[in-house]
């Protein structure tokens, strides 16, 4: 896998939660100080073992016209292993949150897709998701996050 390259992308629609069930881990990390608890499936532990970099999966808010939530899948190299933005889940994978927006809202005014740029959050604990599902599907990493209901 290529330095910074985009793995698989899951854009927030409904997953299936069969697509999880084969769990081989359950735990929990704090992401930016609020705890998340963790699913992992036994071939994304077993695809975990297998990666030459450490694996990133962001959890990213994207805003802009609409509101959409999707999990991003990339290596980590050098330095980046560090930040303190990453929580460890188990080793070789890590994961974080950004909340991202368009720089401007005129899609029609943007050729491919439109640059964005991290959103500032002061309370971050609101947007953090509660949840996170892993998967490793047909040589392709699968995630899922969500938020829990409260009444």
């Amino acid at each position: 896998m290529d330095d910074g390259k985009l793995l698989n992308l899951s854009v927030g629609d409904n997953v299936p939660d069969n697509r999880f069930t084969a769990k081989a881990w359950s735990g929990e990390v704090a992401i930016q100080g609020k705890p998340v608890s963790v699913d992992i499936t036994r071939p994304a532990v077993k695809a975990l073992a297998g990666q030459q970099f450490p694996v990133l999966a962001e959890l990213e808010l994207y805003f802009s016209c609409l509101v959409r939530k999707q999990v991003r899948f990339r290596a980590l190299t050098g330095f980046e292993q560090v930040s303190t933005g990453y929580a460890r889940v188990l080793p070789g994978l890590f994961a974080s949150f950004r909340a991202v927006c368009t720089q401007h809202c005129k899609i029609a005014d943007v050729d491919g897709k439109p640059p964005v740029e991290t959103l500032p959050v002061k309370r971050s604990g609101l947007f953090v998701p509660d949840w996170l599902k892993l998967d490793f599907r047909a040589g392709q990493w699968l995630g899922a996050y969500g938020f829990k209901r409260t009444l």
